[in-house]
């Protein structure tokens, strides 16, 4: 049973990512969120940004980290947002992901963290993409660190199957001139 100091949280969490342009927004359980090796495998393999944002592996944690992370944790919020198009919605995103970690760190949920729906996008250019050896001492670097937050794939959350779990319908997106989903993810406590 949800006490009612969280319930405000996800109340007061809810309106405000919703007046902000997300489609919906669901507390879930962190037990319910998926994590997996082969997650950050497609980084590694498919990904042309692997390695050229310090939000991105190798700078990232590990599944194995992460989900010792998420056991810290009872609750979060999943975000959804909808018909996602360009790089100017990314931003916002992470800037609005941003605001609501701090919201509910004044509200006294002090370890409250957030995961962003893509690559950074502080900068126009990362350092790390200039480096020619990764090192996580590389990370000093970063001209952003207090904004700087990574994606639920570059830790290896397996964001499909989280959703799905979260009762969200999410499919692949097959063509590029098509408007994709996106989600974001809040630890709370």
């Amino acid at each position: 049973m949800m006490d009612e100091r969280l319930k405000r949280l996800v109340s007061k969490l809810s309106s405000h990512a919703l007046s902000r342009g997300a489609s919906s927004a669901k507390l879930i359980r962190t037990e319910d969120v998926t994590v997996g090796h082969w997650v950050r495998l497609k980084c590694m393999y498919g990904c042309d940004d692997y390695g050229k944002y310090f939000t991105c592996p190798p700078y990232t944690p590990t599944p194995e980290q992460t989900r010792k992370i998420l056991d810290e944790y009872r609750h979060a919020m999943l975000f959804e947002f909808r018909d996602i198009k360009d790089s100017r919605s990314l931003k916002s995103i992470h800037n609005l992901m941003l605001e609501l970690e701090r919201i509910a760190f004044l509200d006294g949920f002090y370890k409250a963290f957030a995961f962003v729906a893509n690559t950074c996008t502080m900068c126009d250019r990362c350092p790390a993409g200039e480096l020619n050896h990764a090192s996580k001492q590389d990370k000093k670097l970063c001209l952003h660190p207090e904004k700087a937050r990574p994606s639920m794939q570059a830790c290896g959350i397996d964001v499909f199957s989280t959703a799905r779990k979260a009762g969200y319908d999410v499919d692949v997106v097959t063509t590029p001139d098509r408007g994709f989903k996106s989600f974001t993810l809040l630890l709370i406590e």
